[in-house]
């Protein structure tokens, strides 16, 4: 495991909203779909990123602005320096998947493990069946890969909702359980894998419940603040787990139960 930060220039930028930016990084690091890495910005400091890209030479790191690290990648410019150590985590089963039907579901910037994910499908199509891929944005604009979803569209079936542009007229408006539910997957053999904020994923989940799809043939990637990587500082404990190392692609009926208990203790000390 790497412990120690290695520095790589930022090879291009590109700007989808006003606070999401691509980072393309020449690293040969190539993370499995669902892992992530730890990167620094010199005199800022360290935040978890999951990659967006499967690639052997380059690393696409897909981000919001939402804290100072993140502040300080978007005030970078292409040729700078930034510092990157990993990578980390269990991602998703990709041996389990193999000769499955995938149902892929995420919302804003959970769409970066999802498209690892996808990447990884398309160098290796003949090893899956049907992929259904439903992704919730806020607005049009804020619809983020739009290119790429246009070429996946051409091979996988891809449906998209927006919870916040009543205006929009190329889209569906609502939720992503919505979206499942007017777009039913099959489910026969299936296996779902989600990212996103945990609301929704717990509602979309619950609309595959009702499908008939069980606990155990879905995938949660959490989006948990990681600190250290490895399981030593603890910022990321669930009960008995560590997001950082256990996961953070975990099987549901493994980690609902712990979620569940969390919540509630939250809810008591409310």
């Amino acid at each position: 495991m790497t412990y120690l930060p290695k520095e790589y220039k930022l090879k291009a930028i590109r700007k989808y909203t006003d606070d999401v930016k691509m980072f393309l990084v020449k690293c040969g690091l190539n993370p499995q779909p669902g892992q992530f890495m730890e990167v620094s910005v010199p005199g800022v400091g360290e935040a978890p990123l999951a990659s967006c890209s499967y690639d052997g030479e380059y690393v696409e790191l897909l981000t919001r602005n939402a804290g100072n690290v993140t502040s300080g990648l978007f005030n970078a410019l292409s040729g700078n320096s930034i510092f990157i150590r990993g990578p980390y985590g269990k991602g998703f089963p990709l041996e389990e998947l193999k000769g499955k039907d995938l149902i892929l579901v995420a919302g804003g910037t959970g769409i970066a493990p999802i498209t690892s994910l996808i990447s990884y499908v398309e160098k290796n199509r003949k090893d899956f069946d049907d992929v259904f891929i439903y992704f919730g944005f806020r607005d049009e604009e804020s619809i983020l890969l739009s290119r790429r979803i246009g070429r996946w569209a051409r091979k996988f079936k891809v449906s998209i909702v927006l919870s916040d542009d009543p205006k929009n007229e190329h889209y569906e408006k609502g939720f992503v359980d919505e979206l499942i539910r007017n777009h039913k997957p099959s489910i026969k053999n299936s296996v779902a894998l989600l990212c996103g904020p945990e609301i929704m994923m717990r509602v979309a989940t619950k609309e595959l419940n009702k499908l008939g799809l069980e606990n155990n043939k879905v995938y949660w990637s959490l989006e948990r603040r990681m600190e250290c990587g490895f399981g030593s500082c603890g910022r990321c404990q669930i009960q008995d787990l560590y997001v950082c190392k256990d996961g953070p692609a975990f099987r549901y009926d493994v980690i609902k139960s712990r979620l569940d208990n969390e919540n509630s203790a939250h809810g008591r000390k409310k």
